[in-house]
């Protein structure tokens, strides 16, 4: 296990290393500036999420603040900059090499010098940085409706209002979460699910956040489940701030509600290799459940359990953020093939993946708005999704 961490350590740092020495090269070639001092200034960019989190971890919430601020919002930038230049640049050579192949002279291709593809992708990134951090703030709302048969009895659909990844931080906005309890208030569903990643810091410093989370009050109650960052942050912290705002952790355990509705929910993985599950599955957990009733598995991660098709109808899931920055999109889709949104992977059941509810590092969004999702079990009809 270690060594597989530090395997993923050295290539996360050997990535996020050579983005910024990409990014260097890019910007010496174009601007006229002292090297020694655009070193020094991305060595401080490239550091301070690093120091945010280590003066987080020490407490000093006066300096990890401003650093996580300037350090995420700089990742996101760096990582919007890279992508928007490194295709420019495969797209300059793929053009040439075309150019060769029908025998066009090297000058035949047109292409900017160094100046002005600078300041091109420059201002494309930093104008999708904007734009990202404003739609990040926003609160939007999906309608998704799912057809289940075994709630026959019903004369009105069951409403399900999921949260994912909220991530709160230190540097969370606290108007933006009075805005979410306030949206998913209005909306009025029966029960609230966080399908993980609930938070990013200790007790002591979400007291807040989760003050404001425990006015929801749905006539169901509040239910949750582990992501990994609840594993980073400590099982007894997380259930800590989770139980302080209202929520039911779910640990490998089954609520059972009125009407033949069921919430299980499992761990994630990064918390079973934290703590002794005693040997719990998710598949006997379902098993538990009469066949005949409605089920609902609370899941961080998009991934599906073969094992457990037929034992469930409606997964309910997150972690991906559905790329949260385009094109991380796309490396997203490679690791999780699950699409976002609904997907049916069974004859009877359902797999719902989240766009999240918050942000990770950067505080911004491009091309992958967050989402509060409002699910409706409908005892007829057929499955819907609108906005």
């Amino acid at each position: 296990m270690k060594a597989g961490m530090f395997l993923v350590l050295g290539i996360f740092i050997s990535l996020y290393g050579g983005m910024h020495y990409y990014i260097y090269k890019k910007t010496i070639a174009a601007v006229p500036m002292s090297p020694a001092l655009l070193l020094w200034t991305l060595v401080f960019l490239l550091m301070a999420p690093l120091m945010a989190e280590l003066f987080k971890g020490l407490g000093l919430s006066a300096l990890a603040v401003p650093f996580g601020w300037i350090g995420y919002t700089w990742l996101g930038l760096a990582f919007l900059f890279f992508s928007l230049a490194g295709l420019l640049d495969l797209a300059v050579i793929a053009a040439k090499a075309g150019g060769r192949l029908i025998g066009a002279g090297p000058d035949a291709i047109p292409s900017m010098g160094p100046f002005w593809t600078f300041v091109l992708t420059g201002g494309l990134a930093l104008g999708a940085t904007v734009y990202g951090f404003f739609d990040a703030r926003k609160v939007n709302v999906e309608w998704v409706r799912i057809p289940a048969p075994k709630l026959a009895e019903r004369t009105e659909p069951f409403r399900i209002a999921q949260i994912s990844d909220l991530h709160l931080d230190l540097w969370s906005d606290e108007n933006r979460i009075r805005r979410l309890v306030r949206v998913i208030q209005k909306i009025r569903p029966d029960v609230v699910v966080s399908t993980g990643d609930l938070i990013d810091a200790g007790p002591d410093r979400l007291a807040g956040y989760a003050d404001i989370l425990s006015e929801l009050d749905p006539v169901h109650g509040k239910f949750a489940v582990t992501g990994n960052h609840e594993a980073y942050v400590g099982r007894a912290s997380s259930l800590a701030v989770t139980e302080r705002a209202g929520f039911k952790m779910l640990s490998y355990q089954v609520a059972s509600l009125e009407g033949g509705i069921h919430l299980a929910g499992v761990d994630d993985p990064a918390v079973r290799q934290r703590v002794t599950i005693d040997g719990r599955t998710e598949k006997a957990l379902l098993e538990l459940i009469p066949k005949e009733d409605f089920t609902v598995l609370l899941k961080h991660q998009p991934r599906v359990n073969r094992e457990s098709l037929g034992l469930f109808d409606l997964q309910l899931s997150g972690h991906t953020h559905g790329g949260q920055i385009f094109p991380f999109h796309w490396l997203v889709r490679m690791v999780y093939p699950a699409p976002t949104g609904l997907s049916q992977v069974g004859k009877d059941a359902w797999l719902y993946v989240s766009r999240g509810t918050g942000t990770w590092g950067p505080p911004i969004r491009v091309l992958a708005p967050s989402e509060v999702t409002l699910i409706e079990l409908e005892p007829s009809g057929d499955p819907w999704k609108g906005e």
